[in-house]
């Protein structure tokens, strides 16, 4: 992918390259993401009851027994004619991914017996000529299991294992064969990022568009159909001797236009991705010329979560002087809370300014990693309150201490006489004062009334 980087600066990590690559395979909707959960130590994939619903690949260190190896859920092959562009993307994924793999767990439903899809499919493994166990699941249901189980010697694959992905049948034999066939692999030190990213926004803002640009590799499937990404796509990548990781997530509507279960849970999966990461960047599409109602709850739930948030225009290369114009006067109506966090203008058609995001977030980290002098910031809160009128009815509050707290984010204790009745709208002004006398600018801060 060309880009206006500086390659040397920038170098995308695979986080498997250390550790020997097993990949579930199979047609849609015959288990694989509750598989892939079943044996992955962190639940990742959406499992939904409805063909297609994985299509980015979803990775996941797993050890058994000492002995480590890289799981990854694909999106399902299909060979049916007349099959739409993204699930034409997705299989292209998928045959990348086949190269790849030390082996194969290629799946199917053993409760709807061989498909001829599955035949398609095992002519393409053997071809790829990698270890492959076939794994028939459901097998829950045992009397499907012994009306079908035959059929699938069909395919012709000596290692064949009856699992149930939902009720855990068979997991501890399929993983005991996999580690007795991979390749011996020395466990290495794994590489932790410095900090999590993840990027949020409204539908086909973006997010995907973007995620690729700063990996300078294909991660994310990219299309002009909104809700292409349905679940949270991770990868690391370097900035400089920084390791970061970035989360594109899928895009979040208005509660009352979401009338899809599945689409619920991919807001859902969006909505933890945000309270896992460290730093927000919240995509806005410039072009439509204003700031949407349901990016401002977006932003403000982020900010709720106390997470360093970065605002992110993106479609600039599409910006009228009309719309440029509106974006600002909606810019200035929302600034009580614009005003806090810096913003990037890009696009990600001609790359424009796309490298200046890599700076923001390292800005923001170490802004809100900055050490405080106990003593400045005592004598200029309390300076500056002695202006302002601190009453609860009759009676007066009186501060006597301001005293930064050593955390992970901004945080101090405001010592006074009556912590209880020290409201929001009294810790909305000690922050603006430190924010005005400190480069707080997408830090989130925190405040804590205590009895002196």
């Amino acid at each position: 992918m060309p880009t206006n980087f500086q390659p040397e600066t920038k170098k995308y990590m695979d986080v498997s390259t250390s550790y020997p690559k097993v990949l579930l395979v199979g047609r849609t909707n015959v288990g694989k993401s509750t598989l892939f959960n079943r044996l992955a130590e962190q639940r990742k994939s959406i499992v939904f009851d409805r063909e297609g619903v994985t299509r980015d690949y979803i990775e996941e260190l797993v050890t058994w027994q000492d002995i480590p190896f890289t799981l990854i859920d694909t999106g399902g092959m299909s060979f049916l004619k007349g099959t739409d562009e993204i699930t034409k993307r997705v299989q292209e994924k998928v045959m990348r991914l086949l190269q790849d793999a030390s082996m194969l767990l290629f799946v199917v439903d053993g409760k709807h017996g061989l498909h001829q899809e599955d035949r398609k499919i095992a002519d393409v493994i053997r071809k790829a000529n990698k270890p492959t166990f076939l794994l028939v699941n459901k097998a829950d249901n045992t009397r499907a299991m012994e009306d079908n189980l035959p059929e699938f010697y069909q395919l012709g694959f000596k290692s064949m294992i009856p699992v149930s992905a939902v009720h855990g049948i068979g997991i501890s034999t399929l993983l005991q064969n996999v580690v007795d066939t991979l390749p011996t692999c020395v466990p290495v030190e794994e590489k932790k990022p410095i900090y999590n990213v993840a990027l949020i926004g409204r539908p086909n803002v973006g997010k995907s568009s973007l995620m690729n640009l700063l990996l300078q590799h294909e991660r994310s499937i990219v299309s002009d159909v909104a809700g292409t990404t349905r679940e949270p796509i991770t990868a690391m990548t370097y900035n400089l001797n920084d390791l970061i990781q970035f989360t594109d997530t899928a895009g979040v509507r208005r509660p009352r236009k979401i009338d899809d279960d599945l689409e619920g849970l991919m807001v859902k999966s969006s909505l933890l991705a945000v309270k896992n990461a460290d730093i927000i960047v919240m995509m806005i599409d410039a072009s439509e010329g204003k700031i949407a109602d349901q990016e401002l709850k977006l932003l403000f739930y982020a900010y709720e979560q106390n997470k360093m948030i970065v605002v992110v225009f993106n479609k600039t290369d599409l910006l009228t002087e009309y719309t440029k114009a509106t974006l600002e006067q909606s810019i200035d109506e929302y600034k009580f809370i614009l005003r806090k966090v810096p913003q990037v203008w890009i696009s990600c058609l001609t790359h424009k300014n796309v490298s200046k995001i890599f700076n923001e977030v390292q800005h923001v980290w170490r802004r809100c990693h900055q050490t405080f002098n106990a003593i400045d910031v005592d004598e200029i809160v309390k300076s500056e309150m002695l202006t302002k009128v601190l009453v609860h009815n009759t009676t007066p509050l009186r501060i006597s201490a301001v005293v930064p707290v050593g955390t992970s984010m901004p945080t101090f204790v405001i010592e006074l006489n009556y912590p209880q009745f020290f409201g929001q709208s009294d810790i909305s002004c000690v922050e603006n004062i430190l924010r005005k006398h400190y480069d707080l600018l997408g830090c989130p801060v925190r405040l804590f009334p205590r009895k002196d």
